[in-house]
């Protein structure tokens, strides 16, 4: 039994990641593709997580229960300049908080469904490892080599073009598999690229000799293991089922996959949709437990949502 801290995506190996505390303790569960999994809540009343300070985690210092992350651990936390930046603010971020805009950063355009295609900023280093902790299916990257604050201006420009910055997690949970071919995603990165790359260079030509030509990365094999697994599942007829867990609730099966933050857990009957960050705070157990969905109310439940 331990405390969810958050989960995350290790970048160096593309592998999804719990990060737990146990008392004072960090740990790691790694989520692996095609193994056994299971998950049960051992209590849904959340518990304050701590704070981190260069790098540093520190426990909450008051034991703070009934909120994931009390107002003194918030105030503790280090907060990064990039998540209120548009690349014309800055004079509101000091020297040290915005040193790292600096380094290479690249924006892309990242399509979730057929109707949702984002633009967004990322250090290069980081590149795909910030597509697939937010679950983009396939991406068109759109500049490089510049630095944050330019970057920033270029994402700006773009959402007043029409280009969406954030998707809700709500909105990506009905699309973990969307309606839409390689070829047609494709073309309508093609398109939107275009469309982008006009406008900008148009508003910003001194940013023309950044943008990339032809560069399109397929996410798809990175949530399962491989494309083929993917696709299978993508292609299944089985239900899916939504389950938020309360406290004595349990699934088990096989992790089937996992985008963005969304786990996908497949029984004999079902594919069983989880949201991972949902649990930040709450006490879990990942001891083996029977296949399928079990309630704290009694007996399992095959047909849910």
């Amino acid at each position: 039994m331990a405390v969810l801290f958050d989960m995350r995506w290790n970048d160096a190996t593309a592998t999804p990641v719990f990060q737990m505390i146990h008392g004072t303790q960090r740990l790691e569960k790694l989520l692996s593709f095609g193994e056994e999994f299971c998950v049960s809540m051992i209590s849904s009343t959340p518990t304050c997580t701590g704070s981190f300070h260069k790098s540093e985690y520190f426990p909450c210092p008051d034991g703070v229960v009934g909120t994931k992350k009390c107002e003194r651990c918030k105030k503790a936390e280090e907060y990064f300049p990039c998540q209120f930046c548009n690349g014309f603010n800055c004079i509101r971020f000091s020297p040290q908080k915005i040193e790292n805009c600096d380094a290479d950063h690249m924006v892309y355009l990242a399509l979730f469904s057929e109707d949702i295609i984002k633009v967004g900023v990322s250090r290069m280093s980081r590149g795909k490892a910030r597509q697939f902790e937010q679950g983009s299916h396939m991406t068109r990257i759109f500049a490089t080599g510049i630095s944050g604050v330019q970057a920033r201006r270029i994402e700006t420009n773009l959402m007043k073009a029409g280009f969406a910055d954030k998707i809700p997690a709500t909105q990506k949970r009905n699309i973990l598999f969307p309606d839409i071919s390689e070829q047609q995603a494709t073309n309508l990165l093609e398109k939107k690229y275009q469309y982008a790359k006009d406008h900008i260079t148009s508003v910003m030509p001194e940013m023309k000799k950044y943008i990339v030509e032809n560069e399109i990365w397929d996410m798809r094999s990175v949530y399962a293991g491989s494309l083929e697994k993917f696709l299978v599942l993508e292609k299944s007829t089985k239900p899916i089922h939504f389950l938020s867990l309360q406290q004595g609730d349990s699934v088990g099966g096989t992790l089937a996959m996992v985008k963005g933050s969304y786990l996908v857990i497949e029984t004999n009957t079902e594919l069983v949709i989880l949201f991972g960050k949902e649990y930040i705070g709450q006490d879990l157990c990942f001891d083996p437990c029977e296949a399928g969905i079990l309630l704290a109310s009694g007996g399992f439940q095959g047909a849910l949502f």
